[in-house]
């Protein structure tokens, strides 16, 4: 199982060939399953609950190591307290299942199930288990392949970009007598992502910021920034009211300051102020998303046996960030001015060879 779980990690590492179109029709739900040697695919649903808990759960499904179309699960939840408690399980050669018809896959134990607007996922390995409903409060916000380089991509889509999740988890930690001990997680708000990278990661991006309101009221921001390895930066942004897209722009100005100091040996660092100004013929947006609140850091190496861990370190695996934040931006669309304000829930991801940039601000557009 190591071995296997190994590459998973090295999916986010990985180069070479360029991967065959993805199907429209199914890449949101279905793998796409394509041939090419260095592909990667996955769904991430993210969310956090009144309590002060997260939960995270990741299925990734790669071509790399002998064989092809392994699948490989991470999850986590994250007590209020801090505690951190990781489920993961992989499986190779398509020792796995999906439905034909719908969000259908089964790995294992685990299960990614749905249909639009409403979904479950559970994790369950051993005495640990999370099972969660959740509901997409939005229409899916479909990005396409918002990378491309030289035929290379990354398509993205927040197949439910406004989510609200009810659930259960008990962890077992090892004791018999605990798997009854059931607790409730209510009122969690988040997102769902569904991605495809025709090569490996850091091909395509040296870091990405997911921003998503937790309010559900009124106009609710949901933004997607990356930086490639050469600098060049793409923001994306879409404003929903009632469930509807009401707004999409993408290549407006950000800026980031204030850069956050983390805990990691080479000093990486994570802006904790963005300014956005958009002016475009039919709305302005102004104002800013500032961090509040640490959740959690996950760093897929940290998983791997100490002489693994030793290998991978040296290689451009992802480090994800997540953050409550606060946002203030002013709205006009010409026949009215809106303040908006609230919560979001921010998740960074940075490559484990990123350098120290210094704490100037940028200019992101």
């Amino acid at each position: 199982m190591v071995r296997v779980w190994l590459l998973v990690v090295l999916a986010f590492v990985a180069h070479g060939a360029v991967a065959e179109d993805i199907s429209e029709a199914t890449v949101d739900f279905q793998p796409s399953l394509l041939s090419d040697e260095w592909y990667s695919e996955g769904w991430d649903q993210i969310f956090y609950f009144p309590d002060g808990s997260l939960v995270v759960s990741q299925i990734t499904v790669l071509n790399i190591g002998f064989g092809g179309h392994h699948a490989g699960v991470f999850a986590m939840h994250v007590a209020p307290d801090g505690t951190k408690t990781i489920v993961k399980q992989s499986r190779s050669n398509r020792d796995w299942e999906f439905s034909e018809t719908g969000l259908g896959l089964e790995i294992a134990d685990h299960r990614l199930t749905g249909q639009p607007p409403e979904y479950r996922v559970l994790i369950r390995k051993n005495l640990d288990e999370v099972d969660l409903a959740f509901e997409s409060l939005a229409e899916p916000w479909r990005l396409g392949k918002t990378l491309k380089r030289d035929g290379d991509f990354q398509y993205m889509s927040f197949y439910a970009p406004l989510a609200d999740a009810s659930g259960r988890f008990r962890l077992g930690n090892g004791v018999e007598s605990d798997p009854e001990q059931w607790q409730e997680l209510a009122g969690g708000r988040g997102f769902a992502v569904r991605y495809v990278n025709s090569v490996g990661l850091h091909d395509l991006i040296s870091s990405a910021t997911r921003i998503v309101d937790l309010e559900r009221s009124g106009i609710s921001p949901v933004m997607y920034t990356s930086v490639d390895n050469s600098g060049g930066v793409q923001n994306h942004l879409a404003l929903f009211q009632d469930g509807r897209i009401l707004h999409e722009s993408e290549g407006f100005e950000l800026q980031t300051s204030g850069l956050l100091e983390t805990a990691d040996d080479d000093s990486r660092n994570i802006p904790d102020n963005y300014s956005i100004n958009i002016e475009q013929d039919n709305f302005t947006l102004r104002g800013t998303v500032e961090i509040q609140k640490f959740l959690a850091r996950v760093d897929p190496v940290d998983s791997l046996k100490p002489f693994v861990r030793t290998i991978v370190k040296l290689l451009n695996t992802p480090i994800q960030y997540r953050y409550l934040a606060k946002y203030d931006m002013d709205y006009a669309d010409g026949s009215r001015a809106i303040r908006l304000q609230g919560q979001a829930l921010l998740d960074h991801m940075v490559l484990r060879h990123e350098r120290k940039k210094g704490s100037r601000s940028k200019n992101m557009r």
